[in-house]
């Protein structure tokens, strides 16, 4: 399995901004990611709520979610 994207396009990153998530940052971490050049759509609550906040990269999750993480895992993709 390969994790590379067509070069024309950037990794799909979505941020949950369900209630937990937001309560646990997930509309700040939007913040970080826009201001780390990622662009992140809000996404709808998944149930996830332990493990909040969630981000999704390439529909793959990421748990108790940190810009950092995120940015690995985008980097990941290039």
């Amino acid at each position: 399995m390969t994790n590379k994207l067509d070069s024309n396009r950037a990794a799909t990153i979505e941020v949950c901004h369900g209630p937990q998530c937001s309560d646990y940052g997930g509309r700040k971490l939007s913040e970080e990611l826009a201001a780390m050049g990622l662009d992140a759509v809000a996404g709808d609550c998944r149930s996830q709520c332990p493990n909040a906040p969630v981000v999704f990269v390439e529909n793959r999750m990421i748990t108790k979610a940190t810009a950092s993480k995120v940015d690995e895992r985008v980097k990941s993709y290039e």
